[in-house]
């Protein structure tokens, strides 16, 4: 229990309970379900615009908080290693700047159902699908499918540097 759960157990004060007789108590326990599995990859805008050939993933350049995902975002910026079987929830973001398709590969394998497009000008693609991991250590990827692209560098001026494409994973259930 931490520090900021005492207030349950003396929740009483002037002889008057507090939060109106209701505690939440299980804010203050602690996570039995710690062997979810998750992660946060990403790339920050350049100074330059940055060119991904039809057929390339996205090198993502940061890596955030990840259980149970391995990204490395030095040496091998474009592959993102599942180190469990299981169900996912991939949800990915792109700002590419022009007309365009993305979507994840498995494995070498491009899943169909995890292939979106914009037609629009302004490029922004977001895109979630649920895949299967079948085997521990698969790589997933996220590709340009269709025409170069360019990814978008730091706007001008004062404006402060932003994510241009990001990949989150979660693990959603186990194989059944």
């Amino acid at each position: 229990m931490s520090n900021g759960c005492n207030w349950c157990k003396n929740s009483t004060s002037n002889g008057k309970s507090n939060f109106k007789d209701k505690c939440f108590e299980f804010l203050c326990e602690a996570d039995e379900d710690d062997d979810n599995v998750y992660g946060y990859v990403y790339r920050f805008e350049e100074t330059a615009l940055f060119d991904i050939d039809e057929g390339d993933p996205i090198p993502f350049t940061s890596t955030g908080i990840t259980k149970g995902i391995f990204h490395d975002a030095v040496n091998m910026p474009d592959q993102i290693f599942i180190l469990e079987t299981g169900i996912y929830k991939v949800t990915f973001f792109v700002n590419s700047g022009t007309a365009d398709y993305f979507g994840l590969e498995l494995n070498g394998s491009v899943l169909p159902q995890t292939i979106y497009r914009t037609r629009s000008a302004q490029g922004i693609e977001i895109g979630q699908a649920l895949i299967t991991v079948g085997q521990t250590n698969y790589v997933l990827r996220l590709l340009n499918l269709f025409s170069n692209i360019q990814l978008l560098q730091i706007g001008g001026g004062a404006a402060p540097v932003a994510v241009n494409a990001s990949l989150i994973i979660r693990k959603i259930a186990e194989l059944v």
